[in-house]
């Protein structure tokens, strides 16, 4: 049922939309974003297109599209009020018991006060993007309650992934749900092709005698991509919200869009390396000296032009916030270079023989009949050919793998998202790095001192220990030499006092009293012959001289 909501004029509408968004206007007014669009389509208002929020935000130039003929239409807007008939449902069977759904117990949509803001977060614009799950509560838990054909209607509107935030559960549990409705899904690949605008079809809904509707338990599983704002805690509010929201908006550019100059210069340089392998035997020696560049050896040639797309939307998308990417496709995300690897899976195949390795067994099975010694040619048993299925490793740590649910085409945001998280990670990491460098460098710096000082003291030490040795060497010297003149004067004084002595005894006497004068350290009296006496020096023996000494 269709319950009425506002009449405004076309260019009311579109002035609105314009200033706040399309998800704004339909958050304002109460009605669910898909059932507002359709009637801005249906009233041919336009609306901004993908990432013209994200263009504003860094103040880039945005085209706003005219509003035609007549401006001044007025236009109704409705909102759908679903009534729910009272009947049985099938519960899930590892879900409680399930009572009768009646209008009272289902959890209707809160009603909503207008934005008084003029200004849309365009983080925020793809999460108002579907209606709230009709749910019911019972015993404490919340269950979702699934429509078969509305459930279907989302599966191949948007991805499972997507649908999953709907309803607050994981993509597994929306493919279980999906299995036990008899719902078709999307296979492998259909929504890269979709986004590529390669033909896809669309399987029908068919027949079925299972239930039209389902419960199931509501696990709280957050959507991903606010997994994934709670991971950005090192930017700031306004940094985040530009990241995230480039991130929801990240799509693989047009096939025929030219690429970043670096992914075509390094594709150039891959394909020139494949076309040198293929001849190994010329080119044997040079292909072992030269080094293998990225995604050479770990993807097939089939595969590479869909790996530099996803390359080149990760790398257009950062740009704008300063990202930039080197000569080899590692990403420089807030000054830190985040190393990316690619490989894609091989599947083991039993080998077929060439040509030219049954020649060589039919040559191995005639030279065995005639020689014991012949020697079996070496050929391979198996043949690993690659299958297209592509892992992806940001850091070598988180990694993204093409699978039944999605493909990595599918999971650009979350790979974008985590190029920030992994550059964080590796400016934490370099700077515990350095501290732990300047640390040990201030360690060595502190020994060298501890060493200098230590050397030093012993110096110190040393000459002092010298200068007390000299001191004392000295004292002990002027001892003995004053000992010794105090000898001579007592020898002087014996003989001075004994009998009567000759002129040469008087003459010796007085030589005897200067030699005594010159032992003297208090006197210092210099010696015509032997000059001043030094103290603390060993003193020789005097002795006569020879001719040739003179």
């Amino acid at each position: 049922m269709d319950a009425f909501v506002v009449e405004l004029s076309r260019k009311d509408l579109y002035e609105m939309i314009w200033v706040k968004s399309v998800a704004c206007v339909a958050k304002e007014y109460g009605i669910p974003y898909t059932q507002f669009m359709k009637q801005v389509k249906a009233a041919n208002i336009p609306y901004p297109p993908s990432g013209y929020w994200t263009k504003l935000s860094f103040a880039k130039p945005v085209e706003k599209l005219p509003l035609s003929d007549p401006i001044d239409e007025m236009v109704s807007l409705y909102k759908t009020v679903t009534t729910i008939i009272s009947r049985e449902i099938t519960p899930d069977p590892t879900a409680l018991k399930v009572p009768k759904v009646s209008q009272d117990t289902v959890k209707q949509k809160p009603s909503i006060a207008p934005n008084a803001s003029n200004e849309a977060d365009p983080s925020s614009v793809p999460e108002e993007t579907c209606e709230p799950a009709e749910t019911y509560e019972q015993y404490g838990q919340t269950y979702n309650i699934y429509n078969r054909e509305n459930l279907y209607q989302e599966v191949w509107e948007k991805p499972v992934t997507e649908v999953a935030k709907k309803y607050k559960v994981s993509d597994v549990a929306i493919h279980k749900v999906c299995k036990s409705l008899d719902i078709p899904t999307p296979g492998l690949g259909y929504w890269a092709k979709f986004r590529a605008g390669k033909p896809v079809k669309q399987l029908p809904l068919p027949n079925s005698n299972k239930p039209d509707t389902k419960a199931g338990i509501r696990t709280g599983r957050e959507p991903q991509i606010q997994v994934a704002k709670e991971l950005l805690q090192f930017l700031s509010p306004e940094d985040k919200s530009v990241v995230v929201s480039i991130a929801t908006q990240l799509q693989l550019p047009d096939e025929n869009a030219r690429m970043h100059s670096k992914i075509i210069a390094h594709r150039k340089k891959v394909v020139q390396w494949h076309k040198e392998s293929r001849n190994r035997d010329q080119y044997w020696n040079k292909r072992n000296k030269a080094e293998i560049p990225f995604l050479a050896d770990t993807i097939s040639e089939t595969v590479l032009p869909r790996i530099c797309r996803i390359l080149d939307a990760l790398i257009k998308a950062g740009e704008p916030l300063g990202c930039s990417l080197t000569d080899d496709l590692k990403f420089v995300v807030n000054g830190e270079t985040v190393f990316i690897s690619i490989s894609e899976s091989q599947d083991k195949l039993d080998h077929v023989p060439t040509k030219e390795e049954n020649i060589q067994l039919l040559k191995y099975e005639e030279d065995k009949r005639r020689h014991s010694w012949a020697s079996k040619p070496n050929i391979r048993k198996y043949d690993y050919v690659y299958n297209g299925k592509v892992s992806l490793f940001v850091n070598s740590e988180k990694s993204f793998r093409d699978c039944k649910s999605y493909v990595i085409e599918d999971r650009l945001g979350d790979i974008f998202i985590l190029l920030y998280e992994a550059s964080n990670e590796i400016r934490l990491h370099r700077e515990a790095r350095e501290a732990e460098e300047r640390r040990r460098r201030e360690e060595l710096e502190a020994e060298e001192l501890r060493k200098k000082e230590e050397s030093r003291l012993r110096e110190e030490q040393r000459k002092k220990h010298n200068l007390e040795v000299q001191y004392k060497n000295l004292l002990v010297s002027a001892a003995a030499d004053f000992d010794t003149a105090q000898k001579i004067r007592a020898y002087i004084s014996a003989v001075e006092h004994s009998a009567s002595m000759t002129q040469d005894e008087i003459m010796g006497i007085t030589w005897a009293k200067r030699k005594a004068d010159w032992y003297d350290p208090t006197i210092k009296c210099e010696d015509e012959i032997f000059g001043k006496r030094k103290l603390g020096q060993e003193q020789k023996e005097e002795v006569p001289k020879k001719p040739w000494e003179l």
